[in-house]
């Protein structure tokens, strides 16, 4: 499949219901993708999603602009088919076409595991308030498919980066994504309205979430960990996550993605094997042997 002729069929541009149920979808998503973008940018984006409409590529795959217009990640969220056969060939055909440019890539992965991990668990009271895109369940069908071979991945962007210093300085830290930080929004996802949309859709209730955030935890980001320790309110910060995530009150939760993913965590926790300073802190937690003052707080 090229990138210049996608199968439009999935855009039903004569049913009229299915038109207008597009057209009235349209200004939320132009909140979130129009604030860094220029108006003619953010036009490719709508006519993309409103009718399958492929942008100019020659005119952009030069253009070296921080914000792209049909990213990676916005091309596969704002395709109507949520099927994952579907959307997995379309990012293949991404991946491997020679008319896109490297942020367009970057800037999907980067922007994807931004908006998943961290503004996710921030604390926002209503959809209408967030600035950035609320996928649904479409999160997890991404992750699956941009997440499921990360050695594809990264042989792709190796390729289009070219080569390995490239790859290291530009993208690299993309498929090392916060470390250690994953466990304080964690926490910040525990202290969430258990009603909220963005607490019933976090990635960090999926096993293959959890487990490629696990890869991330490398030698340099524990070094860094470290680094982070020194400070006596990051130290705090761990102390306050790793407490949450023991005391987590699973029976007034009740049966939520939340309990069963304080199930899992504490799992790992207990079982795997973490740099020793992480682990003597969570088994310090688990002891009673760290005060922690206003842990439910943010």
């Amino acid at each position: 499949m090229s990138l210049e002729k996608i199968d439009v069929s999935y855009w039903l541009t004569k049913d009229k219901i299915w038109m207008d149920e597009r057209k009235a979808q349209w200004p939320a998503i132009e909140k979130v993708v129009g604030l860094n973008r220029k108006k003619t940018e953010v036009n490719v984006i709508k006519q993309y999603f409103l009718r399958g409409k492929m942008p100019k590529w020659e005119k952009y795959r030069d253009w070296d602009d921080v914000f792209r217009h049909l990213d990676l990640n916005m091309f596969l969220w704002l395709h109507p088919s949520n099927d994952p056969k579907v959307l997995k060939s379309l990012y293949k055909s991404y991946m491997e076409s020679d008319l896109i440019h490297e942020r367009d890539v970057m800037l999907g992965y980067g922007l994807f595991l931004k908006h998943e991990f961290m503004m996710a668990t921030s604390p926002y009271k209503s959809l209408e308030d967030y600035p950035f895109p609320f996928m649904m369940e479409k999160n997890i069908i991404l992750f699956r498919i941009m997440f499921d071979d990360i050695n594809y991945a990264k042989d792709a962007v190796f390729r289009l980066v070219g080569g390995q210093e490239n790859f290291d300085k530009k993208a690299k830290h993309t498929f090392e994504f916060q470390g250690f930080h994953h466990f304080l929004r964690m926490w910040l996802w525990l202290l969430q309205d258990s009603k909220s949309p963005l607490c019933l859709h976090c990635l960090y209730q999926y096993d293959e979430a959890l487990e490629w955030c696990l890869t991330t935890l490398t030698v340099n980001k524990e070094n860094e960990f470290l680094d982070e320790l020194k400070s006596p309110v990051n130290l705090q910060e761990y102390q306050k996550a790793l407490y949450c995530i023991h005391h987590f009150d699973t029976d007034k939760e009740g049966d939520t993605c939340r309990t069963r993913f304080i199930h899992k965590i504490h799992k790992i926790l207990d079982e795997r094997e973490f740099i020793p300073e992480f682990k003597q802190m969570w088994l310090n937690v688990k002891a009673g042997k760290i005060e922690v003052k206003d842990p439910w707080k943010r």
